[in-house]
């Protein structure tokens, strides 16, 4: 059941990169980027599996530092992007990240867990991420935004369904 909503979370994935993508009022290249950065991983980890989530896990909370740098607020060359739609990318990069090292290896046997597991943890983390969605899409002006928005939230919340 878990690779079947696995699956059906690329769609709303692939949903927000082409809501990047089709924005040509704003070039976005960094956005652009991140969010197939994020399908590749979704499609990798959903149908082939040929790099480890570990990998994708770094290479994803890598890509989010490099976008949080990037879009910092004092640059000046950049085209204006909202401060929140920054902020909802690069948090769903760290969400996706720690969902994939969720679903890589699940947890060891019950003689060797101690505290709380990591399952609730990325679930607490997926209904923030998916709550701060719900203020981000209210605050968006055009509808590329709140699609895109709302595509990386269905695409949250299906893969922490996947990791139960």
């Amino acid at each position: 059941m878990s690779e079947v909503l696995h699956a059906w979370a690329v769609a709303p994935a692939a949903i927000g990169a082409c809501c990047v993508a089709a924005d040509r009022a704003r070039v976005r290249p960094p956005e652009l980027a991140a969010s197939v950065l994020m399908l590749l991983a979704m499609l990798d980890a959903a149908l082939a599996g040929w790099v480890p989530p570990v990998y994708w896990t770094a290479l994803l909370s890598a890509a989010a530092v490099g976008l949080a740098v990037w879009r910092r607020p004092r640059q000046r060359r950049v085209p204006r992007v909202p401060a929140l739609m920054t902020v909802h990318t690069t948090l769903g990069m760290v969400v996706m990240a720690a969902l994939q090292a969720g679903m890589g290896g699940h947890a060891a046997g019950a003689g060797h867990a101690h505290g709380v597991g990591l399952i609730p943890f990325l679930l607490v983390v997926a209904a923030g991420y998916l709550g701060l969605s719900a203020v981000a899409a209210r605050r968006m002006r055009t509808r590329l935004d709140r699609a895109q928005i709302l595509g990386m939230a269905a695409s949250t919340g299906l893969m922490a369904l996947a990791v139960l």
